[in-house]
């Protein structure tokens, strides 16, 4: 599937202007926080903001699939996935496979998750529901909702917005189509639309009239307001956006940009050890010891075996607390300071509260301890679970020798350090992150780059062979594949 299907095109047209519109004013009302979903109770919560008959949609998976939540027999009869069933049954009667095929398989499209997106919305529109949300519950998946909560208003035409969202909804799906996006906003707002000479004419209430020139195939060429004095309306103001939330981030926009490439480097020193103890390859669940006093990383089925190491700190799961270890290792002491000078001394502190970072909030013991690895110029990074959390090791053992790269690996190094950044991105940073992460690992290994591509790919080059990681337009990294240069890659 590279493109949805002519059924679901024709279908979603004539609900993607009042879906935009209804998005709009959701983001007014509901504020900022933490989503998260009761599928028994069919209440979903944004921060503090409860929000009743509420369900899931469906789920994008990191193997670029969309699952929607009726196929998912744990969730089956639950007041959680009525909206998503309801949606099944409208597919089944007009014949939209989109909606009646259990698992779709977005890979084809240019950015997979813009086209989860693009079914969370025309869903929201198609229900003719009060809000739609989404959440990262890990790595780059993301679970969809909507909510049909009373106390949620519906949008009605503002005159000052509705060539806004007619325009976006006429752009946003591939072909011809602007006659269908204006008669089907009229018909959810029982308007009238008639055809003009231009193209089409909506009158909306008070009596403002939209005019859409559209060319020969249907194609939207402009769209214009008039007033009730039959001039061009201006409005004094177009409604502000939505004002983004006034904390700061938790982690810096800056320090994830400097941190980032380490954490890559840092994910390639994994097998290090394993090239050092072949025998480790033979064990199914090794038991991690960590020796504090003597600063010796093992295995308790090894006993034989012992590396030098030093503690970077460790993870209370109860209090949700990291605690940076008792010592100045260079890697700690270069972390803590890059976190003080771009502003974030919570980081910094010889115990730092992760409540705020949940539910990722492993994601950033992770972060922190990867980058003290690389900066610490350690060969290896390790974990010893512990009662009731972890401690993260960094292994200084002169005998093991760090790994080299390969197109492989590099592939494997980006997809897994992409998971553990992504969550703790802001959108808008997201790309500049995700682009550091990158190019800091081809950097560190001297890897060739070309970036004639930016900001759709990066490519690295291994002699005849090619790394290529491609990028979604919300920054996050998408694809990740090699092969030779020149041909289609294995995609990962």
């Amino acid at each position: 599937m590279d493109n949805f299907s002519a059924a679901l095109l024709s279908f979603a047209r004539g609900h993607l202007g009042v879906a935009i519109e209804q998005y709009s004013a959701f983001q007014q009302q509901v504020p900022n926080g933490q989503i998260r979903i009761d599928h028994e109770a069919g209440t979903a919560w944004a921060g503090e903001r409860a929000l009743h008959r509420s369900g899931q949609l469906g789920t994008f998976a990191e193997d670029l699939t969309f699952m929607w939540a009726w196929a998912k027999s744990a969730l089956a009869g639950l007041p959680g996935v009525a909206h998503s069933t309801r949606l099944r049954d409208i597919g089944v009667r007009h014949g939209i496979p989109e909606f009646t095929e259990e698992l779709l398989d977005l890979g084809e499209f240019w950015d997979p998750k813009l086209a989860a997106d693009h079914l969370s919305l025309i869903a929201l529109g198609v229900l003719r529901s009060r809000g739609a949300m989404m959440f990262n519950h890990g790595g780059r998946a993301y679970t969809y909702l909507v909510t049909d909560d009373e106390t949620l208003t519906y949008a009605e035409p503002d005159p000052a917005r509705v060539c806004e969202y007619l325009r976006m909804a006429a752009l946003l799906l591939p072909g011809d189509g602007t006659r269908d996006v204006v008669t089907g906003y009229a018909r959810a707002h029982e308007l009238v639309a008639r055809p003009i000479p231009e193209g089409i004419e909506l009158t909306l209430p008070d009596y403002y009239r939209l005019v859409a020139r559209v060319d020969a195939s249907d194609n939207i060429i402009d769209a214009s307001m008039i007033g009730p004095d039959d001039q061009p309306y201006r409005p004094d103001q177009t409604p502000a956006p939505r004002p983004p939330s006034s904390a700061p981030p938790f982690i810096p926009d800056a320090l994830l940009v400097e941190l980032a490439p380490a954490v890559a480097i840092t994910m390639g020193l994994k097998g290090g050890l394993l090239d050092f103890a072949e025998e480790l390859t033979e064990l199914e669940h090794p038991q991690a010891t960590w020796d504090p006093v003597g600063g010796r990383f093992g295995f308790a089925e090894l006993p034989k075996l012992s590396v030098a190491a030093v503690e970077i700190g460790w993870y209370d799961r109860g209090s949700r607390t990291w605690v940076w270890a008792d010592n100045d290792w260079a890697g700690s002491v270069a972390v803590r300071g890059l976190a003080r000078e771009h502003g974030a001394d919570q980081l910094a502190a010889d115990r730092v509260d992760l409540t705020a970072t949940m539910p990722h909030d492993d994601n950033t013991c992770d972060l922190l301890s990867a980058a003290a690895v690389q900066l610490g110029g350690a060969v290896g990074w390790a974990f010893v679970p512990g009662d009731g959390g972890y401690h993260a090791v960094a292994l200084i053992d002169e005998r093991v020798v760090p790994p080299a790269t390969d197109p492989e690996m590099a592939c494997a190094v980006f997809d897994a350090a992409a998971n553990m950044v992504h969550p703790l991105t802001n959108s808008g940073n997201r790309y500049r992150v995700m682009r550091e992460l990158v190019v800091g690992y081809f950097r560190h290994y001297g890897i060739p780059t070309l970036y004639f591509d930016e900001p759709h790919r990066l490519t690295g080059h291994f002699g005849l062979y090619e790394v290529r990681v491609d990028f979604g337009v919300d920054g996050a990294v998408g694809r990740v594949g090699y092969g030779l240069i020149g041909s289609a890659p294995t995609v990962r």
